[in-house]
This record gives structure tokens, sequence and C-alpha cells, in this order.
């Protein structure tokens, strides 16, 4: 039976409404007993922070969620570096306080050796080292208390295809239960994909890990590479410090774990002297894979976190890229509720996961490429380029390797100061005209937690589609300046339309991109 935790902290039974389902044999009349079927608008496998974050956002939205969790919490798990940006989720989700426990660990500064062969210290900003069995635990607690149906601790054995609905086979103290939902959300990470269903993003590495105490390290997180791979490090709220080393699968084959550990550390100016001071404890290994599923999306089951998109540990944004992942879940979800417009929906979902997966590997490429060994030695020189070389395993990862072969980054260049009040003055009485460059290209909003499909404007300069200034729609805005004369005349006739202190620095920014030129 699903539990909840009701105001005061105790456990008790809830269950919700249900529907009961006679099962046959084969269209015989020979009847099995009635199975009760609880039936939901969503159900996730997995309580990670992929399947919680989809969760406290679908409560929220009003929806009947249902979760299926196999193994207890706490539980061990690794991956508590939390990238600046996972504070924006959270306070999304009003679930800030969860970071402010004493097992978060805030604000250390990164000693790094990468580009040079010297240690840079460096700020990391609002970063977070937190103890993710408890932070898990906090998140489930939090989605229970807000309406979630728990299954815990319950195996998830298949899932069948019924007309509109799932129907998922979990097997608990209770034995079998049939559970039904509009939507499956797949969020058992690495456990949930098989591998013939993931496409590869990064060639494949080994993870070994082992503790000192932290009293003999910096109380900071420490990057480094060596020509054999690469190795991280931070403190621990319980006193420990983690030493995690990143190195190719032939290399370790070659010698004992331990070995190529020690090997590694042996290497290394910012690790080797903690090593040197005692004995490692708790070694553990395990092979890193970097992938995207090739079937993210399929009749309304979708992979979330891992279980849609491992990403190489480089970034240290495993969290917050599959919590972003679970909110763009929501939104498709939401679209095909209120709107029943399912391919819009999926057509969202999928390139929004196809963009991150392309951003994310031209990124890490070029980290990579700028580690001092990255010239001379075999880990890092397979590493400086995506794999692409028409490999795709289905539509969805041939839009990604498309798109990976057509990509540009954007270019950088420092913000121009701009004198409004000279610039201004210069422009006032000048000739308007739009630039010939601009087309029109339709293109996938989020507006009030929906998908809509709409018109945009796409210049060179902008580097991607436009279908707002601020909160106003741009085409009506393009059609005035289409008909207006002068700068002049076009910023009284956008103050009437958008709040006149924006009319001003609205039109500065469309003429500095060259979108409005001088006649």
């Amino acid at each position: 039976m699903p539990v909840t935790i009701s105001a005061d902290g105790c456990t008790t039974p809830y269950r919700h409404t249900k529907e009961s389902t006679a099962w046959r044999h084969n269209g015989t009349n020979n009847s099995l007993p009635f199975i009760t079927m609880d039936t939901y608008d969503i159900l996730i496998v997995g309580a990670g922070p992929a399947g919680t974050c989809a969760a406290l956002r679908l409560l929220s939205l009003g929806y009947r969620v249902a979760m299926v969790e196999r193994e207890q919490f706490p539980r061990p798990q690794i991956g508590e570096s939390l990238s600046p940006g996972i504070r924006n989720i959270f306070d999304y989700l009003d679930a800030t306080p969860l970071l402010q426990k004493a097992h978060c660990l805030h604000q250390l500064p990164a000693h790094v050796i990468w580009q040079q062969q010297h240690a840079d210290l460096l700020p990391r900003g609002h970063s977070v080292m937190a103890d993710r069995g408890r932070l898990d635990k906090g998140l489930l607690d939090l989605a229970v208390a807000r309406g979630l149906v728990l299954y815990q601790p319950v195996k998830y054995e298949q899932s069948v295809r019924h007309g509109d609905t799932w129907q998922v086979s979990v097997r608990g103290p209770e034995g079998l239960q049939t559970l039904s939902a509009v939507f499956l959300l797949d969020a058992r990470g690495r456990k949930g994909i098989q591998q013939q269903q993931r496409w590869q993003t990064a060639p494949p590495m080994v993870g070994i890990w082992a503790y000192v105490p932290a009293d003999d390290m910096p109380r900071s997180t420490c990057v480094e590479a060596v020509p054999d791979g690469w190795l991280w490090g931070a403190p621990l709220y319980d006193g420990r410090y983690r030493i995690l080393a990143f190195t190719d699968p032939p290399f370790v084959r070659q010698q004992s774990i331990l070995s190529h550990y020690l090997h590694l550390l042996s290497t290394t100016q910012l690790f080797r002297h903690a090593v040197e001071k005692g004995p490692l404890s708790s070694l553990q290994s395990c092979h890193v894979f970097s992938y995207v599923h090739h079937r993210p999306w399929h009749h309304n089951r979708i992979q979330l976190g891992e279980a849609a998109f491992a990403i190489d540990p480089l970034s240290s944004s495993g969290v917050e890229k599959a919590m972003r992942i679970s909110l763009q879940a929501v939104i498709a979800i939401h679209t095909i509720f209120r709107k029943n417009t399912p391919a819009i929906a999926q057509e969202f979902f999928e390139s929004r996961l196809a963009a991150s997966v392309v951003n994310h590997m031209q990124w890490t490429s070029r980290y990579y490429a700028e580690a001092w060994p990255a010239n001379t030695h075999p880990f890092w020189k397979k590493r400086t380029a995506p794999p692409v070389g028409g490999h795709s395993a289905s539509p969805f990862t041939a839009k990604v390797e498309q798109s990976l072969t057509a990509y540009h980054p954007p270019a950088s260049s420092p913000p121009k100061k701009i004198n409004i009040q000279d610039t201004l003055q210069q422009l006032w009485h000048k000739k308007l005209s739009l630039s010939p460059a601009i087309s029109y290209r339709q293109t996938l909003c989020v507006i009030n937690d929906c998908v809509e499909q709409k018109t945009a404007v796409y210049h060179p300069n902008l580097g991607q589609e436009v279908a707002f200034l601020g909160n106003h729609d741009i085409l009506p805005l393009i059609q005035i300046a289409q008909e207006s004369e002068t700068f002049g005349q076009l910023i009284l006739r956008w103050k009437q339309l958008v709040p006149p202190d924006m009319a001003i620095p609205m039109i500065l920014q469309l003429w500095d991109k060259q979108l409005l030129c001088e006649h």
C-alpha cells in the first residue's frame, strides 16, 4: 500500500481512487480474480532528483501523481556536487530550505590545474556540496507532503500500453500490483536504460574513488588534469574527502584498480600529499558512460534524468541537467492535457533535449581540448571532438547528429557600451529600414506553462529565433518598425505598446544587432 506522511510526521496509509478490472485468459471464459488497479494521471518510476522534480511541479499544477521506488531512503549516492543553477530550480519548486541543511556545504573555492601545470584558486559561486542520500530523501518527503502517492519499496517489473494508458506491474511487500496512468515517466537513471537504447555522446571512462580525512586536504574542491585522465576531489559533510579519478578503460585493464588509482594520484600536485599521509578507505570503481536515449519519448512514455541523457562528469552539472529535463517534460505533459497538441508537445521536449545534448557535447570537447595534456596524450585526444559519424540509432539521434554537424558556437565579443542620450540624438531623425537579412520562422514558445507555436524573427546576428522582446510579441513591433519612417517616430509609437522606459532600450538593442538600419 502506498503511504503518505501526515502533518505531524507520522506515516499513514493512503490509497487513491481506483478502478477494478477483471483479467481473462486470452478471450476464454476462465476469469482470473479481480485485480485492484490504482489510476493516476502520471506515474513516475524512480525517486531521484529527476523524478521528484517532475512530481513536485506536476503536483503544483493539480495532477494526480504516483511514484514507484525500489530502494529505501536515504540510500548511498555519489554525485554530491551541485552546480550554481540548481538554486534557481529549488527556488522554483519552493524547496530552497533543503539546500540550507547541515549536510550542504556552500561556496567552496576551487583549486584547479587544467590549462597550465600550476594551481589556480578560483571561486565557485553558488555551487553546493550536498549529501545526496539526505537531499534526495528531503525532496521525496516534500513531494509526499504535497500529495505524491508513493509506493516504496516496490520493484518495477514491466509496463504495457493499453489504449491511451500505461499499465505498470510492480511488486512490493503485498505482492504483484498493477498501476495505470496516462503518462509513464522513467526516472530510474542509468539502470533504466539498456545498452542498445544508448546513443554514445562521449568515449567511456572508468571512475575510481576513495576517501581520505578532510583534514588532510584543503577545504575546497580540487580539479587536476594529468596525462592519463583527470581527478576531482571535494570535502564531504561527514569529515571525509572523496578523491575521484577518471581514466580510460584500457589503462585500468593493464593493472589492478588500486595500482592504477595510486599511479594516477602519484602524478598529481593537488592530491598526492594526502595519500602519502595515510591509507585510503573504501576504494570503489564504476564504468562511466555518456549517452542519450535514442527514443526519449514514445507513446507518452518519457525518459527523465540519466534515463534520458547521461552527461560527461566534467561539468559537475548532472543533477541540474536532470531536473531541467524534468521541468521541460512537465511543460510538454501539461500542454497535452490543456491543449491536446501532442505533436507540438513532443517536438518541444525532444528539441530542447537535443539542444542540451549538442551544447553539452560541444562544451565538453572544447574544455578537454584546453587541458595541458590535450595535444600529446591519447586520453585527451579522443575527447577533443564530439563522436559524429553517421551512426544514428533513431530519428531523434539523427536530429542530434545533424545539429552537431551544423553547430557553430556563438561568437563571443564584449558587450558594447552605448551612450543612450548621444545615440538617441544621433538617430532620432534618421530614416529607418529593416535589415534585408531578417527572415521569419516558426518556433515553439512556452506561454503560461504550455507550448505554443509562434512566428519568430531570425537574423544572423541573433543566433536564434526571437519571438518576444521582453514580454512582448515581436511581430507587431517589427510591423510598426516597417511602417515608421524615422527612429523617432518608431520610439513614439512603441511607447504606446510597451512600458515607455523599455521602448528606447529595445529599439537600440535591435539597432545594435543591425535588425534596424539607417536608410
